[in-house]
């Protein structure tokens, strides 16, 4: 029987995910309090963060929404200063909020494109600088983690945006680390594949490509945010963990 100790490790931890919509997000936020942090939900789609907040108070956790564009700096001020004020201060970050616009390179706007890059690049950068700000100035050994997908790591046909996009954030990682290091904030990030599409689509999970035989599932990636942002992880940061089942390690693509 294997005895699971996170729990007590987590207890009391303030965590902030963004993105909390019905997907990655919503089961990170769940897993998290589960494992005794308060969690802040945050969304641009009050609602969504609402729900996920609701049905975490609802089964013994604690947690808040809050709605933020992350595209905007003030926004992002204020969804940290309300978490600090309520919580006493922040210990996980997780960023998983980003957007995937189904276009090539021909037919992408440049409005789009911009687009994309301001809620999946600069929204991380913002969400990560005003977090880590709180954790330098309370000397918390703070943990980061960003979602990625294994769309940051080889090319994907019409949805240029969302591969660059990923594919940025993956040194955008590397590149934080180091600068958090010395503060004792580790920095990791985690690559789904194909994670939630029987949310999305109303169609059960193809395990088509996939070595393991089936489509992630959000709770594949919310128990890998798990071990990243516990103690067991302490001596890893600026590293992607791969939750593909395997795709990345083989030839065969979509």
């Amino acid at each position: 029987m294997v005895t699971r100790t996170n729990k007590m490790k987590l207890e009391g931890m303030v965590a902030i995910v963004s993105g909390t919509g019905p997907n990655i997000g919503q089961a990170i936020a769940k897993t998290l309090a589960r494992e005794g942090c308060r969690v802040v939900c945050s969304d641009v789609n009050l609602s969504q963060a609402q729900k996920v907040a609701q049905e975490i108070n609802a089964s013994g956790g604690t947690a808040m929404a809050i709605q933020a564009d992350i595209t905007v700096a003030s926004q992002v001020k204020a969804m940290v200063e309300k978490t600090v004020a309520e919580f006493g201060g922040i210990d996980i970050l997780v960023n998983n909020a980003a957007i995937s616009i189904p276009k090539g390179i021909l037919d992408m706007s440049e409005e789009e494109w911009r687009r994309s890059i301001d809620i999946t690049l600069t929204g991380t950068f913002l969400c990560s600088k005003y977090v880590a700000q709180v954790m330098v100035e309370q000397k918390r050994r703070g943990r980061i983690v960003n979602i990625i997908s294994t769309s940051g790591h080889r090319g994907r046909k019409n949805v240029i945006a969302y591969c660059a996009t990923k594919g940025g954030l993956l040194n955008f990682t590397r590149a934080m680390a180091m600068d958090l290091a010395p503060y004792g904030i580790r920095v990791n990030s985690v690559s789904p594949t194909r994670t939630g599409i029987a949310l999305a689509t109303g169609q059960p999970h193809s395990g088509v490509g996939i070595p393991l035989g089936r489509s992630g599932r959000p709770a594949d990636q919310a128990e890998a945010v798990l071990f990243l942002v516990s103690d067991e992880a302490d001596f890893i940061t600026g590293t992607d963990l791969l939750v593909d089942g395997g795709s990345l390690a083989t030839w065969t693509v979509d």
